[in-house]
């Protein structure tokens, strides 16, 4: 049974990737950066009461990646969508985050992520990154999601 999940989950991880790609190389340009301030610090309230309940397991308390799991902070996880549309790391989330397996400290599963709560932690994410905050939340749309890059500022850059 946990095989056939997992084939599933790589399943979906491979079409939702491959559609991403596919998007972006027929001219889906990304306009705008997650510099613009793309999320509200309301926003990312709400993002880090969903990550305190659903996420600290397996990524910490302060995101830095516990056990097997990945930071979601620092130049260790930025470089990783540096350039790349946000849609990528928004789908990432929804899809691979959504309902995990089994195996944290506390045996509790997350439950299924809706694209409101993946918004909101996304820009939980930016805030703790110090991505700076605006005036309008994130958008829960694949074709707007599409049209923002993610980047990080260049060293010596105003913010």
């Amino acid at each position: 049974m946990k095989t056939g999940k997992t084939i599933g989950r790589i399943v979906r991880i491979i079409a939702v990737t491959g559609m991403i790609g596919a998007a972006y190389s027929l001219g889906g340009q990304t306009s705008r950066s997650v510099l613009d301030g793309v999320y509200t610090n309301a926003q990312a309230e709400r993002g880090r009461a969903v990550y305190a309940e659903q996420c600290t397991d397996c990524h910490g308390r302060a995101l830095e990646g516990a056990y097997e799991s990945h930071t979601l902070v620092s130049d260790e996880f930025t470089s990783n969508w540096e350039g790349q549309p946000l849609l990528s790391l928004f789908e990432r989330i929804r899809i691979t985050m959504s309902g995990a397996e089994p195996g944290t400290m506390t045996g509790i599963i997350p439950k299924p992520l809706t694209r409101e709560q993946t918004a909101d932690l996304v820009a939980f994410i930016l805030w703790f990154n110090k991505i700076p905050a605006g005036k309008a939340e994130l958008s829960t749309k694949a074709e707007v999601l599409e049209q923002i890059r993610f980047e990080t500022p260049k060293v010596g850059t105003p913010k």
